[in-house]
C-alpha cells in the first residue's frame, strides 16, 4: 500500500467552511479486536441518498457541508483518503490492508438527508457527521473493518520545565444542559484555541507532525491559545510569502511551554478485511 499522509486539519477546516472545527469524543466507534466492526445500524440520523462517480480528471479534492445545507459533497478524494475523514484517521501507519486501488482511484460523492432530518442534521457539528460517512462507506464500498491496538513510534505532549503557558477557561453551556465542545480554527503554520482540552490539542498536532500524539501533560481543563510556525521548507504546506520562524517543535514549547517528547505511543489502528469499488449513480 502507498503511503498517504491525509491532510485532516484542512479536511475539517473545509467542512467547517473555513471557519471553525470542534472535536467529539462521541463520534468514536468503540474499538474491537478481531469481530469485524458496523455502526450501520446504530446510527440515529443517516443519509438517505448517496451519489457516487468514479471522477478520472486531475485536480486537488473538496469537501463542501455548508452549516445549514442538507449535504456532504465530497469531490476527487480516494477510498483511503475518505476512510482517513471518516474514522478520524489522519495518518497512513494507522489504516492497514487496504489495496492499492483505493489510492489510486479517485470518486465523487454527494450524499443529503432528507429533508424532514435538517433539524437534526444542522445540530451536529462538522465532525459529528463522520459516522453517517462511516455507514456510506460501508454501504457502497462494503467495508468491513475491525480495530487494532498497536505501539507506534509518536511522540507524548508534557507540560515543559518553565511551565504552561495557557489561559484556563470555563467552557460555555449549551443550549442542551452540557459543555460545549472547544473549537480550533486556523491556516497553515497556525493554530489558534478557544476551551480546547489537551486530548483534542494532541490529536491535532498529530496531523500536523505525521506521527501519533499523546496527552501527557496532567492538565484536565480548556485552554485558550495561539500557536504560530513556520512549516518545512520545500513541504507544500509551507504558504507562499511566509518568512523563517521557528519550527512547530520550538513554538510548542517557546508560545505554549509545552514540549513534544518521543515515545512509544499505543494507537488504534483500523484494519480493513473487505472493500470494493462501489456502483456507480
Amino acid at each position: 500500500m502507498r503511503k498517504t499522509r491525509i491532510a485532516v486539519f484542512e479536511v475539517i477546516s473545509q467542512l467547517a467552511v473555513m471557519a471553525s472545527f470542534s472535536f467529539s469524543q462521541a463520534t468514536t466507534p468503540t474499538p474491537g479486536t478481531a469481530a469485524t466492526q458496523s455502526n450501520a445500524d446504530r446510527l440515529p440520523l443517516r443519509f438517505e441518498v448517496v451519489s457516487i462517480k468514479r471522477n478520472t480528471r486531475v485536480g486537488p479534492w473538496t469537501i463542501d457541508s455548508p452549516p445549514n445545507g442538507d449535504s456532504v459533497t465530497i469531490t476527487n478524494m480516494t477510498p483511503h483518503m475518505m476512510i482517513g475523514l471518516a474514522f478520524g484517521l489522519p495518518l497512513h501507519d494507522e489504516i492497514y490492508n487496504l489495496p492499492g486501488w483505493t489510492d489510486s482511484e479517485h470518486y465523487d460523492l454527494v450524499a443529503k438527508v432528507p429533508e424532514t432530518e435538517l433539524p437534526a442534521f444542522h445540530a451536529l457539528l462538522p465532525m459529528q457527521r463522520n459516522p453517517m460517512l462511516q455507514a456510506v462507506l460501508e454501504d457502497r464500498f462494503h467495508l468491513k473493518y475491525h480495530y487494532q491496538a498497536k505501539a507506534l513510534v509518536g511522540y507524548k505532549l508534557i507540560v515543559g520545565k518553565s511551565g504552561a503557558k495557557l489561559e484556563e477557561i470555563q467552557p460555555a453551556i449549551g443550549a442542551n444542559g452540557l459543555p460545549e465542545p472547544g473549537r480550533m480554527h486556523g491556516a497553515r503554520g497556525e493554530i489558534t484555541g478557544e476551551g480546547v482540552s489537551m486530548a483534542d490539542f494532541s490529536q491535532l498536532l498529530s496531523q500536523q507532525v505525521g506521527r501519533p500524539v499523546v496527552d501527557g501533560t496532567g492538565l484536565r481543563g480548556n485552554y485558550n491559545f495561539t500557536l504560530k510556525w513556520t512549516p518545512d521548507l520545500g513541504s507544500a504546506a509551507t504558504p507562499s510569502g511566509l518568512g523563517p520562524g521557528p519550527s512547530i517543535f520550538t513554538a510548542i514549547q517557546e508560545q505554549l511551554g509545552l514540549k513534544l517528547t518521543s515515545a512509544k505511543v499505543p494507537v488504534r489502528t483500523l484494519v480493513v478485511d473487505q472493500i470494493e469499488r462501489p456502483e456507480e449513480n
